[in-house]
């Protein structure tokens, strides 16, 4: 018997996968311009699990490595669930991404809790990027569904956002920022905020995307006077790390 030095790395990951995660297998994609994917995953090992706008689903790569996506949906009646991933870079789950098969088999685990969509009271204000969009439809599954939720997203490209946002039906309330050197564009983003929070200070806000944003925005509106209790903040990834929570730019 082999010692646990010794043990090859597949097996590890064999067992892993027995023990924590589910089976699912690639049944489309869509390709969403040039940047975005939407995949929809069906399986046995989906069907009767408890789902809630928001959660999460971790899908397995090489070795142990492993990406989160916020599901559009997901219906534990057949076991399929739906997700837009964002092509960028040479990333591990932007490669998968742009080679992903009908038909190929997948482990995942999840769903699991993530952001609780439902708990957040309106009016909203949204703010994300890129990684954003998907949690940003799940909205709709929520009891009170995309009423009084504006949307605020800083981009790469607003042409080809603005086509992934609407495949996925976020079209009403939303503003598109380009990114700008230093970050200068969340001056705008800050200054826009802060004034309709000053207008409406019982507005709730709900902060996704890049790290470094949601901590600006944050204390942006704590100065403005915004409880705490106010805000719910979930960071998706920063510069030269794999992501929080698994999630991947």
């Amino acid at each position: 018997m082999s010692s646990p030095s010794t043990v090859p790395s597949g097996v590890v990951e064999s067992v892993f996968h027995r023990l924590v995660s589910r089976r699912a297998m690639v049944r489309e994609i869509e390709p969403v311009g040039d940047a975005f994917r939407l995949v929809t995953l069906v399986g046995e090992d989906l069907e009767n699990r408890r789902w809630a706008p928001g959660d999460m689903i971790q899908i397995g790569f090489a070795g142990l490595a492993g990406r989160a996506y916020t599901p559009l949906s997901f219906d534990p009646r057949t076991g399929t669930t739906t997700f837009l991933g964002y092509v960028h870079g040479q990333g591990i789950a932007s490669s998968w991404l742009a080679s992903a098969t009908i038909g190929e088999q997948l482990f995942l685990v999840g769903p699991r809790s993530a952001l609780d969509l439902d708990s957040v009271n309106r009016p909203v204000i949204f703010f994300g990027d890129e990684t954003s969009f998907g949690t940003a439809a799940a909205i709709r599954a929520t009891s009170e569904g995309m009423r009084e939720v504006a949307f605020s997203f800083e981009v790469e490209s607003a042409e080809a956002s603005r086509i992934a946002l609407e495949r996925i039906g976020v079209t009403n309330g939303v503003t598109l920022i380009t990114r700008e050197p230093q970050e200068s564009h969340l001056d705008r983003v800050e200054s826009d905020l802060t004034r309709v929070l000053l207008a409406a200070p019982w507005t709730q806000c709900v902060f996704t995307g890049k790290a470094s944003s949601i901590q600006r925005l944050y204390k942006a509106v704590r100065r403005a006077g915004i409880s705490a209790k106010q805000v719910t903040n979930v960071a998706y990834w920063a510069p030269g790390r794999k992501g929080f929570s698994g999630v991947q730019r």
